[in-house]
């Protein structure tokens, strides 16, 4: 397990993992299958730093560990699951994590943050390990002012 310093290093070679999985499979379900039986363990686990919690961000998901992680194996998910977003996109993940419009607990170990950028509204889930020793990021998408009124409910 590595921990990348450089994002671009990072998304690269997700994207080159997601492609290989891509070029040996039917649809993307069957290519995320692929990943986590085919590729290295290790691998998969990498992962890249995208910021830090804040206090009631921690509080609520009653974590012990302030950083958030985003590893290999969500970005490749990620990636066939929201081919609309870019690069550019996800350079954004820090900026969504520390000035989010709105966040709200979902279910006990998910935290969902939401933000506008250039009339974009993005979505992130963040969850706690069962031992709260860990936060990573497992999904990132954009959506529409509609699903934060609905998760208010």
């Amino acid at each position: 397990m590595k921990e990348y310093k450089d994002f671009q290093e990072f998304y690269n070679k997700s994207l080159e993992l997601t492609k290989l999985a891509l070029s040996k499979t039917l649809n993307k379900k069957e290519a995320i299958l692929y990943t986590r039986k085919n590729f290295n363990k290790s691998d998969l686990k990498s992962y890249y730093k995208i910021g830090i919690l804040s206090k009631e961000q921690i509080k609520i998901l009653s974590t012990k560990e302030n950083i958030v992680k985003l590893s290999i194996d969500s970005m490749i998910k990620n990636i066939l699951e929201h081919p609309d977003l870019s690069i550019y996109d996800y350079i954004k993940l820090n900026k969504i994590l520390h000035y989010p419009d709105e966040f709200i607990q979902d279910r006990k170990n998910n935290l969902r943050i939401f933000k506008n950028i250039e009339n974009k509204f993005y979505e992130i889930i963040i969850k706690s390990t069962q031992n709260k020793d860990e936060n990573f990021l497992t999904t990132f998408h954009r959506c529409d002012i509609s699903k934060l009124k609905q998760n208010k409910r």
